[in-house]
Parts: C-alpha cells; structure tokens; sequence
C-alpha cells in the first residue's frame, strides 16, 4: 500500500509541475480599499470554507468530493494549510512527510506536489485555495516557547511558499498573535489565586515580517520583475489577547506592515469568557470586531483594508469545544455570517467541525471539539448551503454599487437588539439599495432618507435559508422617512433581510 502511495505521489508530482497557478487566480482590494476584485476589477464576494488539513487528510477522490460539494453551494475560496497543525513528522494520506528530515528549509517534493495537485483541482473548480504556510505553533507555543520558524529559517520557507504558489491569498500563520505572554502560565497563576507575577512580553512579529517579506520576493520571483503584483496576504489570529496588548486583529499587531494587505480575526467559538483574566471575542458579537477593523481603517491616517472573520463559530461545534455545552447550529452561523457582512466585512468565512479536521471514522479520530465523527456527515449541514446566500443578496445588487456598499447601523431607530438577536444594516452609499437583516422576526423601525427616492422604489423580503424574493407593497409615508417593517411569518426560521431598491 505504501508503494503505490508512493507511486502516485510522483505521478501527481509530474503532472502538477506542468501547472502555473495563472494571474487570473490574484485577488486584490478595492480601489477604496474595503473590498476585494479579481485581476479585471469585477466583484469578489469572499465566500470560503475552513478546510484545514485538506492537503494533508484527504486522498484525491476524497478531494474532489470535497470540492465538488462546496462549488456546488457557492463557495469560492477554501482555507488549508501546508506544514499542518498536526505536526512535523506527520505524513499525509500518501505517507510523504513536509520536509527532509524534519528541516523546514527542505520542503519534501512528493508532499507538496500532491498539495500543488489539488489546488490545481480546486481551481478548475471555480474554488481558490487561502494557503496557510504554516500553522502558528511553529513560531511559538502556547507557553511561549520558540519553535522552527524563525527569523533565520523562515525566509528559506516563506520564499518556497511564494515562489511556488504566487497568486494565492495567504494567511502567514494560524490560531496565534505575535505579541504573547506565556499563556499556560497566566491561566494556572489565576487559577491558584493570589496576586499574579508579570509576565514577560514577547513580541514575535520579526518571524512574521521575515516570512511574509520572503513570500512576497518569492511571488515576485515566480512572476517576473516587471509586473507589479502585491499578495493578498493577512495572518489568522487567535480570538483572545493579553490585557494590555493589541486586540486581536490582523492590524493592531501589524497595520503598519506594508505587507499586510487583508485585516483579519477570529470572532471563535465561545459566548463567555472561561479563561480570565484572558480577554477574547465573544462568537456571538461577531460582527464587534468587525466593526473595530472597519472604524480603524476609517481613522485620520489609517489604512483602509478588507476586512473579515476568517473563523467564526463552526457548525456542529460545541460552544467552547466543550461537550457539556451545546453545538453551534445553522441557524447561528447564519445569523453571524449576515451580521458580520452588513458591518462591513469583504465576506464570510464557514466551517463544520468535522470537516474542518476531515475526520475519517477508523483512520483519523475526531478531537472531541463536536458531535460529528465523519467529514462526510458534516459535510452535507444544513448551513454549509445557506452560506451562499448572503453573497447572492449582495450581488444581485449592480456591479458598481458592489464597492458602494457601507455598514449602516445609524438609520435603524429605536432598540437594534444585542448579540446575535441585533438588528443590522447596510446600504447603498449613493442610495440606491437599503438593506437589514433581522435575526428575530420581530418588527423593527428605520430610516429611510438615505434612498434617493421613495417612489419606485421595490420591496421585497429576502429568505436567508433559500435565497428567494418575497415582494410587498411599500408605500411611501410622505416626509416621514421612518418606518416600520414586520417581517413575514413562516415555519423554520424567523430570519429575514429587507430589501429595499430604487428602481426609477
């Protein structure tokens, strides 16, 4: 069995070295900066999947029936990761091992050839891949402790990463911030009690800059000097910080970084705080951070980038990875993915717990972080085909309001509700389009002035379960612009998004 793994890794090998990854695969922001376009300038709704051990779990049928699903049900961008959170001396499904002798300045051909094979895969899919280099443990621990990317061998690595896979978009590392204390230390010290030590700071982001600057050359490298290309490229930080530290996104660790082009967060997977005195996001506010990213982008000086929650809470999770605690439904990651694109983000991020982790009943255990024991199970949640509704709503908008839209929060009137029970909104900044998605069913009031006419305009109530219009008489009140809207009631769910359009 080991020799024909073996085998067809070389085989994939020599046929996915014929492949260049093309520079229609380049995403880059807006001319504004707020949102992301492809190479030609048109719309590009982020829509992507959390697939994290993909290259490393699944054997190229699994891949495709993975792919085959998620283009199926929208999604256009899928998060895997390359030198895997499972280790050095783990081999992938072929039994290759990352590198050469556990050294990450000797990438292993036959590894990465098959993970060349299947974004290969992904992409004649209509699916680009986000590459994660490396997860963050290998920068540090959770103790602090260093680990084998540093400044010395991450420029070996990260020029590897972006000499082979220009075009991609990329998140440097995964699940950890560069400003940290010793993490385990501070929960056992409160833990005990008494007045705590002060922990020593270490501020790790000279091993980011060194992979990011490195992958940055190696794109250049890969697509000639004469062609002026910038990575979309972010990190993946965890959800919580340490008190007196940034907060936990992309641009308050590193927004100075010129190649720091996508802000980022982890909104996560937990409604209360279990770790004090270790601040975190709360997974039902996902759209605060958000909201924090847009305002600072906004500010007197500041650059304004894409922003999004590359991991809010998955479906089929329990809160807080704990068994004793519910799991995350359909119903909760939709209500966070609408919130989190009305207050500004470029996009929305998805995952299921078991596919996340691709378990395999019998060949790969699940980590107990949710009900779900086979990825393919997961794969088909109800959720997983909602997603691509909150990107439909928007796009079915013209292209040119597409990079008009703002977060509008201000004409709701009234009580907007709290957590995930609040009422959000966006619009069309030259006002052609209002948009508010309601998570309750419940009556609510807004202001409309911001239509540039009352008359023709078009009402209708978008269902975030199937995507369709439901269109109902608006009439205008006269000089009163504030009104009130009841959404429809209907068996199994009670969201709903207004739509109001100007069409004359």
């Amino acid at each position: 069995m080991h020799l024909k793994a073996s085998l067809f890794s070389i085989a994939v090998s020599a046929v996915a070295a014929a492949w260049n990854v093309p520079p229609e695969y380049g995403l880059m922001p807006s001319s504004d900066g707020r949102f992301l376009r492809d190479i030609n300038g048109q719309p590009f709704f982020w829509q992507a999947d959390t697939a994290w051990l993909l290259f490393h779990r699944l054997n190229y049928t699994e891949a495709e029936t993975y792919l085959s699903d998620r283009a199926s049900k929208g999604f256009n961008m899928v998060l895997a990761v390359g030198f895997t959170q499972i280790g050095i001396t783990s081999p992938n499904r072929n039994g290759d091992l990352p590198f050469v002798g556990k050294d990450v300045q000797q990438p292993n051909e036959p590894y990465w050839a098959y993970i060349d094979s299947i974004i290969e895969l992904a992409w004649n899919k209509g699916i680009r891949i986000c590459m994660v280099p490396a997860w963050g443990q290998y920068v540090h621990d959770s103790a602090n402790n260093p680990s084998v990317l540093t400044t010395s061998t991450a420029p070996t690595f990260g020029h590897f990463i972006g000499q082979r896979y220009p075009y991609l978009p990329k998140t440097l590392v995964a699940d950890t911030n560069p400003w940290w204390e010793n993490k385990t230390a501070v929960k056992a010290d409160y833990a005990a009690g008494g007045v705590p030590p002060t922990y020593e700071v270490v501020d790790w982001s000279p091993v980011y800059d060194a992979l990011a600057m490195a992958i940055v050359a190696g794109e250049q490298d890969a697509i000639g000097s004469g062609t002026a290309w910038s990575p979309l490229l972010t990190i993946h930080p965890t959800n919580q910080w340490f008190n007196g530290g940034p907060l936990a996104f992309a641009s308050a660790f590193l927004g100075d970084r010129s190649w720091l082009t996508l802000d980022s967060c982890q909104s996560g997977h937990t409604d209360f705080p279990p770790n004090p005195p270790i601040p975190w996001w709360n997974a039902r506010r996902g759209w605060e951070s958000i909201e924090q990213m847009y305002a600072a982008g906004a500010q007197q000086g500041a650059r304004a980038r894409p922003v999004l929650d590359n991991e809010a809470h998955y479906e089929n999770r329990y809160d807080n990875g704990n068994s004793v605690n519910p799991w995350w439904n359909a119903s909760d990651v939709r209500t966070g993915s609408w919130q989190a694109v009305f207050s500004g983000a470029a996009g929305l991020t998805y995952g299921a717990d078991a596919v996340m982790q691709f378990v395999i009943p019998g060949l790969y255990a699940p980590d107990g972080s949710g009900p779900g024991d086979d990825w393919l199970a997961d794969l088909v949640l109800p959720g997983s085909g909602q997603m691509q509704w909150v990107g439909k709503a928007i796009m079915d908008r013209e292209d040119a309001t597409y990079f008009r839209r703002v977060p509008a929060q201000d004409i709701i009137t009234g009580d907007a509700g709290a957590d995930d029970k609040r009422v959000t909104a966006m619009r069309d900044s030259a006002g052609s389009w209002i948009m508010v998605y309601t998570p309750t069913g419940k009556p609510f009031t807004i202001d409309t002035a911001t239509l540039v006419s009352c008359n023709g305009t078009q009402a209708n109530w978008f269902n975030p379960l199937d995507g369709t219009y439901r269109t109902f008489d608006f009439v205008c009140a006269g000089s009163n612009s504030v009104i009130m809207f009841t959404p429809p009631v209907e068996d199994g769910h009670i969201d709903w998004t207004l739509v109001l359009e100007v069409k004359s």
